[in-house]
C-alpha cells in the first residue's frame, strides 16, 4: 500500500493506493506530513469497473457522472471510444474511492489521481473557486491576472519578472480561499502549458482582468460587471448544481473585498509600468 498525503491552499488530502504510483512535479512540492487530512481518496484496480451510468444527469466528453442517496459517482471515458471507460469514482464528500481498470494501471501517477478525484469539486467544497489565471507575488501580495485563453495572461505575469522584480507563483491556475475575512490565492499543482508552479500562499492584492489593445487603459469594475469578469473564468462544477451555487456565493464575496480591473493593455514593458502606478496604494498596503 502506497500512502502520500497533500496539501493545497486550506485542503489535505491522503491518498491511498493498491499499486505504487509516481510523484511526479510538482506534486512533489504539494506533500504534507501532517496527521490528520480533510480527505481519504483509496485508489484500487480491477478489470471489471463496478458501476454502469445508465441514465446519467451530467455527461461530458471526459466523463458521465449520477448522484445516488447522497453519493456522486462519477465514470471516466478513455480516449480511446466514448463507449469505453477506464476509472469510476464514488464520492460522498469526504471519502473518495476511485477504481481503475486494470490495463490502465500504467498510467497511474499523482496529476491522473488529482484530475480523478476532481480538485475543482474539493475547491468549492471547502468555500473557494480555482480561477483560470496567472498568479504573481509582488510586495508580499498577490495579483492575478485573468481572461481566456491566448489573451496574454502569462505573458503579462512574465513582463512583472522581468521588468518589476515579480515571483510568478503558477502561470495557469489559482486558487482562491477566505479566512477570517481575507482571500487568500494559493499555488497548485496544474499550470497548463506554463511550467510556472510554486507552492504558495499569499493575501490578494487585486484581479486583473485582460484584454489586448493598442494602447495601456485600466479602470476599475464593480458589481455585476466584476462578477461576470471572475465567474466566466472559474473553472465549473457542471455536474453539482449545490457546489456551482457555493461558487456564486464565493465569487459574489470576492468582488466585495478584493478589487478587480479591467485592464486594455499591451505586451511589453509599458503595460508594466502603467498597471504598477495604478496599483501602487494597493502594492503598500499591509
Amino acid at each position: 500500500m502506497m500512502i502520500r498525503k497533500y496539501k493545497i491552499g486550506n485542503f489535505t488530502a491522503e491518498v491511498r493506493s493498491a499499486s505504487v504510483f509516481q510523484d511526479v512535479e510538482p506534486f512533489t512540492r504539494f506533500m504534507y506530513d501532517g496527521e490528520a487530512t480533510d480527505y481519504s481518496v483509496n485508489i484500487e484496480f480491477s478489470s471489471d469497473l463496478p458501476h454502469k451510468i445508465e441514465n446519467p444527469y451530467y455527461s461530458s466528453q471526459d466523463r458521465v457522472c449520477d448522484c445516488e442517496n447522497g453519493v456522486l459517482r462519477c465514470c471516466y471515458k478513455s480516449h480511446d471510444s466514448d463507449n469505453e471507460f477506464y476509472a469510476c469514482r464514488t464520492d460522498d464528500g469526504k471519502n473518495i474511492n476511485i477504481v481503475i481498470d486494470k490495463k490502465y494501471s500504467d498510467m497511474l501517477r499523482a496529476d491522473v489521481i488529482f484530475s480523478l478525484i476532481g480538485i475543482e469539486e474539493i475547491v468549492a467544497e471547502s468555500n473557494g473557486c480555482v480561477l483560470h489565471s496567472s498568479f504573481i507575488e509582488k510586495d508580499g501580495g498577490a495579483i492575478l491576472f485573468t481572461g481566456p485563453c491566448a489573451i496574454g495572461k502569462s505573458t503579462q505575469a512574465n513582463l512583472w519578472r522581468d521588468y518589476a522584480d515579480a515571483v510568478v507563483v503558477n502561470g495557469d491556475k489559482t486558487m482562491i480561499f477566505e479566512k477570517n475575512g481575507v482571500f487568500y490565492a494559493s499555488g497548485m499543482p496544474f499550470s497548463g502549458s506554463s511550467k510556472d508552479c510554486l507552492n504558495k500562499v499569499l493575501p490578494i492584492k487585486a484581479i486583473v482582468g485582460l484584454q489586448q489593445a493598442k494602447s495601456n487603459a485600466i479602470r476599475r469594475v464593480v458589481s455585476t460587471e466584476a462578477f461576470c469578469e471572475l465567474y466566466k473564468n472559474c473553472y465549473p462544477v457542471p455536474y453539482s448544481r449545490e457546489l456551482t451555487g457555493v461558487i456564486v456565493d464565493f465569487v459574489n464575496s470576492l468582488i466585495s473585498s478584493v478589487p478587480v480591473y479591467d485592464f486594455a493593455c499591451l505586451a511589453d514593458e509599458s503595460a508594466v509600468r502603467y498597471l504598477e502606478r495604478e496599483l501602487c496604494p494597493l502594492l503598500q498596503s499591509p
